[in-house]
């Protein structure tokens, strides 16, 4: 009887053994991908006065096992406010984000649209995930006259909305592009 069933055990594990294949040998894992996203910002600065600020951002993104850990964006749009005026800043901005971690620069024109305004280049330095970020930026003053509302240190919180996104590649462990 002990016989019987170690024979029928062995012939159904060895059975087994043939009668699976191994799925991993003829597949491919992609392991990354890249791609060009663009879309809508909103964001809020503020210190001692607070901006709202919206535009459009065209984006590269590279990723790893689902998780972006590299984009370059390009953002063009408006910061505006009203502090006992209506003020208004057109900017363009470039923004590098690697894992968690982001920079970026600006350049703004403010006005209140009558003879007041200033150019400003302002860095950026923060934290992003996904869609959000939160830097600290610094104002630094290039041409002022006599505009006086502009914050010097910023706090600013941004979403970015996607509206069109296009992959590009996806890369196996070897770092083929897959088919």
């Amino acid at each position: 009887m002990k016989k019987t069933l170690l024979l029928i055990l062995l012939i159904i594990t060895y059975s087994s053994h043939f009668s699976q294949t191994d799925s991993t040998k003829n597949s491919v894992h992609v392991m990354s991908s890249d791609w060009r996203e663009q879309g809508i910002t909103f964001g809020v600065n503020y210190h001692h006065h607070l901006y709202g600020e919206i535009g459009y951002f065209r984006s590269y993104v590279y990723e790893i096992g689902g998780f972006p850990m590299f984009s370059s964006t390009m953002n063009y749009g408006t910061e505006f406010a009203y502090n006992n005026e209506l003020i208004l800043a057109p900017k363009i901005q470039g923004r590098f984000h690697i894992t968690f971690f982001n920079t970026s620069l600006a350049a703004l024109f403010y006005s209140n649209l009558n003879k007041k305004y200033a150019f400003k280049i302002r860095p950026e330095i923060g934290v992003g995930l996904w869609k959000f970020d939160l830097n600290y930026g610094y104002n630094i003053g290039i041409i002022t006259n006599n505009l006086s509302s502009i914050n010097k240190h910023i706090f600013s919180f941004r979403y970015y909305f996607n509206l069109k996104k296009k992959y590009l590649n996806e890369f196996d462990q070897e770092g083929n592009i897959v088919e």
